[in-house]
């Protein structure tokens, strides 16, 4: 019999567990009315009953045989049964078709299961796949999972392929299977456990480990419902965990039918009514089960109210878990919930009294977020604990500040690091204010730094915002030793500071506090500095700090690369000065000369702004040769410097590397002059001596070594005629090499030139053929100058002025009407090289 009621007697009730909370439980009784009543043909039970609402039928199993029936009148449609031989049916949860008025059922017969559609006078057959006899079915798409005898399989219809799951014990355990969402299907499994399998035959969620054995299952999302003979147990889909018993004796079916839940008992047909899912969330955040609430709130799927709503609803949420979280001092989840729910920083900063700016009127949230008075009442007055929690909150505001979006109060949590930074009194403090771009209130952050002794970070911060002078007055008496801070690095500190001055009366106004307490530190002040100042006047102030001085000139010469000979000339003078003081000083100094030696005659050889005749004069009667031989270098006076480093000083290696160093140089000397006159002073005996002295050995290693770089002929002309060809054959050999690959080079480039010299008359050729002849009548002048045209050799521009090659020298301009043409000139005779304006 199936019979209707005006209002089904209901049990009111309401998940008890960690996803929901009490609701009173009422159960009204309501009179009965007979709508319809139908007899099947066998008068047996019927043991499966579906409904199709949307074609208005319902499908009924009795005796094997499956019966279509008008769900308003109970009618059968058509003759009689529509499939025989059924053991089991399902309805197909998500099918494969875009007709709403089509049904796909999936019904198991001995041997086979079979795919039908249900139309609302028919029944089509669509697909067979054979199996052993199914006990239950669920059915998801193009996925069938099947309980045979004693084992799970998932049959694709499609391809008609299957897939083992795994057994189970026919004799301790009913094959339930359902649907649970796309080709997913919880199943009965052994040991009292509810297992989770996909149609891949893989399981990607924990079992539910059942309390009993059951008689009946259905979902409702998120939420599992068992029925046993005593109780309704509700699980979790979500954490998979028992969530609320309700004592239901005698129960048998549950089902799921358009979203409402009805239970069934012998006597009785009840309808669970879960409470709205955001009341329970709200009475899991009252409980503090934060964890749960969120979870909850995130599988909702915002039933019952629009995107924005939920977004609105679930950031604060997300918010009050926060502030729960921060109260048991779970500090990584509050942070994530914080960052998660967008919460205004400053509900978060208000909770540790001072750190928000006293300008800032600042309300908290209303409702509100938290019953938190101030973090002291959160720790229970633990002092460990408030630490721990500030240490929270400077994570926080600087992984917002780092990490996060752009902050909306940029000036509340920045005043609110300094502050923190200042309590910890650690020097990160500096570097967080080197990062620049501070927003904070001033007057409160340096009253705090003050009352920490924080003063080189107040003066850095006094720098950042712009405020030099107070920066500087900071740093002054920190060097006087008015204040002490363990974070001050003494001069240097406020030569950083000195060096963002753009007025150049400040470097002025503290050059000589800094110089006379540190000079070596106090030169940049001059060269680091963003103030433009007279170099003159630095030298003047540096008159009583040589190697400040010392220090400026290198970075005028060096870094300036200013070439003012007079600061070139007082350089080399200083090196010079300190070389013949060094020598004097005798071998005790002797590391100390060879360094000043190197730094001399790297300047003597690189500079050719310093003045040769005052160093020269500086040098004389001292033992720096080589020094001496680079200044007649400079002077072009290269015999003297050679015959210096060859005759006086023995040196042939300092001679050779004098000339490589002279084709390098300003005056770009070319090898062949430089090594030949070389050459001629090591065959030419000193001066008073005789020809016994002349350097043989020298002069035939210059020929070996460079003979690419001496003219044959110059250097024949100088060898003395005694010489064998024995000791000049080697230079002969390499020399007659070279000239022969150097000849060969020349015939190759003229080769190729001639090659492009006959390509580019091709081309013009080509260019006159296509432009063909252009008359030009004998009364035809030029534009410009007002002459005839007595050669071939003209412009012609496309509005048909012509001119004199030499009269239009901008082939792209007119020189009659200035208009301008985009295009190349060419010439009508072949054998130029001009361009034709098209």
């Amino acid at each position: 019999m199936i019979c209707t009621w005006d209002q089904m007697a209901a049990l009111w009730c309401i998940f008890l567990s960690k996803s929901g909370c009490t609701m009173p439980l009422a159960r009204y009784f309501i009179p009965q009315t007979l709508l319809a009543r139908r007899t099947l043909e066998q008068k047996r039970q019927v043991v499966q009953l579906k409904t199709a609402s949307a074609l208005s039928r319902v499908m009924a199993l009795s005796d094997g045989n499956l019966y279509l029936l008008d769900s308003d009148v109970l009618n059968t449609i058509g003759s009689g049964p529509k499939i025989k031989n059924v053991t089991v049916f399902c309805v197909n949860e998500n099918p494969n078709t875009l007709d709403p008025f089509t049904v796909q059922l999936c019904v198991g017969k001995r041997r086979c299961i079979q795919v039908c559609s249900l139309h609302e006078d028919r029944v089509s057959f669509l697909k067979e796949l054979s199996t052993p006899e199914p006990v239950n079915v669920a059915m998801d798409g193009n996925f069938v999972c099947v309980a045979g005898q004693g084992n799970y399989c998932v049959f694709n219809v499609e391809t008609g392929s299957s897939q083992d799951l795994f057994p189970y014990d026919a004799t301790t355990t009913y094959p339930h299977v359902k649907r649970i969402a796309k080709e997913e299907f919880l199943l009965a499994g052994p040991g009292n456990l509810g297992m989770f399998v996909t149609a891949a035959g893989i399981s990607e969620r924990p079992p539910i480990q059942w309390m009993e054995s059951i008689s009946a299952v259905s979902y409702y999302h998120p939420y599992i419902i068992t029925i046993t003979n005593q109780f309704i147990r509700v699980y979790s889909l979500i954490d998979q965990q028992h969530k609320q018993t309700l004592n239901f004796s005698g129960g048998e079916l549950v089902g799921n039918f358009d979203g409402q839940l009805y239970v069934a008992a012998h006597s009785c047909i009840s309808c669970l009514m879960p409470q709205p899912w955001t009341v329970q969330v709200q009475t899991l955040m009252d409980s503090e089960r934060v964890e749960e609430a969120v979870e909850l709130a995130e599988h909702s799927g915002a039933v019952g109210m629009s995107q924005e709503q939920y977004q609105q609803l679930f950031c604060t949420l997300l918010q009050k878990a926060g502030f729960i979280k921060l109260s048991h001092g779970v500090y990584d989840q509050a942070q994530e919930y914080f960052l998660r729910g967008s919460v205004d920083v400053r509900e978060v900063i208000s909770l540790y009294p001072g750190l928000l700016p006293a300008t800032v009127e600042f309300m908290r949230a209303q409702p509100p977020l938290h019953h938190i008075a101030d973090i002291a009442q959160a720790m229970h007055g633990d002092q460990n604990k408030i630490e721990d929690a500030k240490t929270f909150l400077f994570g926080y505001l600087l992984h917002l500040r780092n990490f996060g979006e752009p902050i909306m109060y940029r000036t509340e949590v920045d005043t609110a690091i300094i502050k923190l930074y200042a309590e910890k009194e650690s020097s990160d403090l500096l570097l967080f204010l080197d990062s620049g771009d501070i927003v904070c209130n001033l007057p409160e952050c340096a009253q705090w730094l003050e009352a920490h002794h924080q003063y080189s970070a107040l003066a850095k911060l006094y720098r950042v915002l712009g405020d030099l002078d107070k920066s500087l007055e900071v740093l002054t008496r920190l060097v006087r030793d008015e204040i002490k801070d363990k974070h001050f690095k003494g001069v240097q500190d406020l030569v950083d500071c000195l060096t963002y001055a753009t007025d150049p009366n400040v470097v002025w106004r503290y050059s000589d506090f800094v110089l006379d307490r540190n000079s070596v530190e106090g030169i940049r002040v001059f060269t680091e500095t963003n103030a433009t100042l007279d170099p003159s006047r630095v030298l003047q102030v540096l008159q009583r700090y040589p190697e400040a001085r010392l220090g400026f000139l290198h970075h005028l010469i060096d870094t300036k690369k200013v070439q003012d000979e007079k600061y070139h000339t007082e350089l080399v003078l200083h090196y010079v000065d300190e070389a013949v003081r060094l020598i004097s000083d005798g071998p005790a100094s002797s590391e100390r000369l060879e360094e000043v030696r190197v730094k001399l005659q790297e300047l003597l050889t690189s500079s050719c702004y310093y003045q040769p005749q005052p160093v020269l004069t500086r040098m004389h009667g001292t033992s720096l040769h080589v020094e001496t031989a680079a200044v007649f270098g400079r002077l072009g006076e290269h015999e003297k410097a050679l015959s210096m480093l060859v005759h006086q000083l023995k040196d042939f290696a300092a001679a050779e590397q004098y000339c490589i160093a002279q084709t390098r140089g300003p005056n770009n000397i070319s090898k062949s002059n430089i090594f030949l006159k070389l050459l001629k002073i090591y065959l030419r005996p000193p001066p008073g001596g005789s020809e016994d002295e002349i350097e043989l050995a020298p002069a035939i290693e210059l020929l070996s070594v460079h003979a690419g770089d001496l003219e044959v002929s110059a250097v024949l002309g100088l060898l003395p005629p005694s010489w064998s060809l024995s000791i000049v054959h080697h230079y002969l050999r390499a020399a007659l090499r070279n000239s022969l690959h150097q000849s060969r080079i020349k015939r190759i480039q003229q080769t190729l030139v001639r090659t492009d010299n006959i390509q580019q008359k091709f081309i013009l050729y080509k260019l006159c053929k296509d432009m063909g002849p252009i008359p030009v009548a004998s009364n035809r002048i030029c534009c410009v100058c007002n002459r005839g045209f007595s050669s071939s050799e003209f412009s012609i521009y496309p509005n048909g002025v012509m001119a004199h090659l030499a009269c239009a020298p901008n082939p792209s301009v007119c020189p009659l009407t200035g208009t301008v043409f985009q295009v190349s000139r060419e010439v009508t005779k072949p054998k130029t090289k001009e361009q034709y304006s098209r």
